[in-house]
């Protein structure tokens, strides 16, 4: 079930100039959230029916655009969890829109990254993010946001690894590092997870199965003569 979103004069709170906040109610399965609007209204001018300003309210059109805005706001938030079939309260739809995105470039969260592991004496993870931080920055310069990665860049990034040559058992160890370190940084709030690329970009394509290496008989019989020899 969807949440519903209404603006409700908060008449039972009076502030000192004799006004009453505005709030936004959230409304998911019969639990109810309130967020401050930041503005107030008398309640003479408020048509409490309809639950919005009344047509001689002053600064009416002013007090209208913000209830717009933050209904859009949280109505796009909606939209995204339900996209990503994330379940959700009141409480944490409302939360959802106070966490503000430390935005970083892949340089910056790729430092980081590389610091932290080595902090936490996590010597393989570092050497593993280490070599993908190197072969990008070779590839490019890292002073861009990660939302500047997208399925165009990435086949970019391939098509350099296979100009260098490299296996796709290689190929797909860098991006796979690369889509870890994408998935941290949504977590970290480095990002939006709207620009995440690796839905569409599949890593599943590269051929990571090892080659058989056959001995050849003639091989299996010089084992066998050594052998041989070394015990006589």
């Amino acid at each position: 079930m969807n949440a519903s979103l209404s603006v409700v004069c908060y008449k039972s709170k009076t502030l000192s100039t004799g006004k009453h906040p505005l709030m936004l109610r959230i409304c998911k399965d019969r639990k109810l959230k309130y967020i401050s609007l930041g503005i107030s209204i008398h309640a003479k001018d408020w048509d409490f029916t309809k639950n919005e300003p009344k047509p001689k309210c002053p600064d009416g059109e002013l007090i209208q655009k913000i209830i717009l805005d933050k209904k859009v706001e949280y109505q796009k938030q909606i939209l995204e969890f339900n996209a990503e079939q994330k379940e959700y309260t009141a409480t944490s739809l409302a939360e959802s829109k106070k966490k503000k995105y430390a935005l970083k470039t892949v340089k910056e969260f790729y430092n980081q990254l590389i610091d932290d592991f080595k902090t936490e004496g996590k010597i393989g993870n570092w050497k593993v993010y280490k070599t993908s931080y190197n072969n990008l920055k070779n590839f490019t310069n890292l002073d861009i946001p990660f939302g500047d990665i997208d399925v165009a860049w990435l086949n970019r990034y391939e098509s350099w690894f296979k100009s260098k040559g490299c296996k796709e058992t290689t190929i797909s160890l860098q991006f796979r590092t690369l889509r870890s370190a994408y998935n941290k940084a949504i977590q970290a709030k480095a990002v939006s997870n709207r620009s995440y690329p690796f839905n569409e970009y599949k890593i599943s394509k590269f051929d990571t199965s090892t080659e058989k290496r056959a001995i050849s008989k003639e091989d299996i019989i010089k084992i066998m003569q050594l052998d041989l020899v070394n015990q006589s």
